[in-house]
């Protein structure tokens, strides 16, 4: 169950949480990550997606991010292509329909899944069995990962365009968020490539994660030495 609310008008569930169900449609994209507590904007024009689209919200409101496996070799093109076994899956927070068919969604990251089958369905768009593998959020961060949260907290907001005011506040609603949410933020402010983010979605414990972006945001200050305020090298 994840903390998860509908913003866009649909029922709420029980509980404001939402349930994650083990049959889940897919939409595989190339170099496209989501991560749990991520927000990913997307716009959905192809008819097989806009039907997934629609059937995901009479329903579960569930879709499946995955990334498309790299070729290997000259093996011809095939009309389903091999996607990567590991994925997320997202809840579909708010969308707007356009005149035309279209759709643009945000989908909110909740859980990665690694798929255990794919279905041979009726449907235009493709569905899987997955296993959910959470890691997860313990009630605090071990001790040796509070100065990271510290140091992220104080930094990432200086690498966003914002008065004063705003930065502070930034930084205290931070300090309030959970480990998940703050990897989340970070990769945006930091602008990920998809492979790190690939790592990021892959790592066995939320220690790996926090060292990883720990390591992206030591490269983005060095590649922009014009930010003012330089973290402290906490780990150093």
């Amino acid at each position: 169950m994840h903390g998860s609310t509908p913003t866009d008008g649909s029922p709420p569930f029980e509980n404001g949480m939402v349930s994650i169900p083990e049959l889940i449609p897919i939409f595989p994209l190339p170099e496209v990550v989501l991560l749990p507590g991520e927000v990913l904007p997307l716009h959905i024009f192809e008819p097989r997606y806009r039907a997934m689209v629609r059937d995901a919200l009479n329903g579960h409101r569930i879709i499946g991010m995955v990334e498309y496996e790299e070729p290997r070799g000259a093996s011809p093109a095939k009309s389903e292509p091999p996607v990567r076994n590991l994925g997320c899956a997202g809840f579909i927070a708010e969308h707007k329909e356009l005149p035309d068919g279209r759709f643009l969604l945000w989908l909110l990251g909740l859980e990665r899944f690694s798929i255990e089958e794919e279905l041979a369905v009726d449907t235009l768009y493709r569905q899987v069995r997955v296993t959910y593998t959470p890691i997860s959020e313990s009630a605090g961060p071990p001790a040796g990962l509070q100065p990271v949260r510290e140091e992220l907290q104080r930094v990432l907001p200086r690498l966003v365009e914002l008065e004063e005011k705003d930065r502070v506040s930034l930084s205290s609603q931070m300090g309030e968020i959970s480990d998940t949410q703050l990897i989340a933020l970070a990769c945006q402010f930091l602008e990920l490539p998809a492979d790190r983010k690939r790592e990021l979605l892959t790592a066995d414990n939320q220690i790996d994660r926090f060292l990883l972006i720990y390591e992206e945001l030591y490269r983005h200050l060095d590649d922009h030495p014009d930010l003012d305020d330089p973290p402290s090298h906490t780990l150093n």
